[in-house]
């Protein structure tokens, strides 16, 4: 996939116009809508905002990796899915609880 087709449906899955994502990153509507047409590129700044805004590796933004949180973060899942498995269900049953608390806050 070519960036501006993974810049457009990163944005779209997030449910945000061009000019909300614009606003949030700093830069003008027209910037976003140069990047999704393709015409213009993100710069090193832009494709460091859009990872960090978008909590995806810069290699995904790139279509350098389909994998969108990189090697790092996928060995970093791929423990807590270890833990998580060897958990009793009443402690897993906590620990789903915390989590919904946690994305309350």
């Amino acid at each position: 996939m070519e960036v501006k087709d993974i810049l457009k449906t990163l944005r779209k899955t997030s449910k945000l116009s061009q000019s909300e994502l614009a606003s949030k990153l700093g830069v003008g509507q027209a910037t976003v809508c140069q990047w999704e047409m393709g015409t213009a590129k993100p710069t090193c700044e832009g494709i460091i905002a859009l990872s960090k805004f978008y909590m995806v590796s810069a290699d995904f933004i790139l279509g350098i990796n389909e994998d969108m949180h990189g090697s790092a973060l996928s060995d970093e899942h791929d423990e807590l899915i270890a833990r998580y498995d060897n958990l009793t269900n009443a402690q897993k049953y906590l620990i789903m609880e915390i989590m919904k608390q946690m994305k309350d806050l």
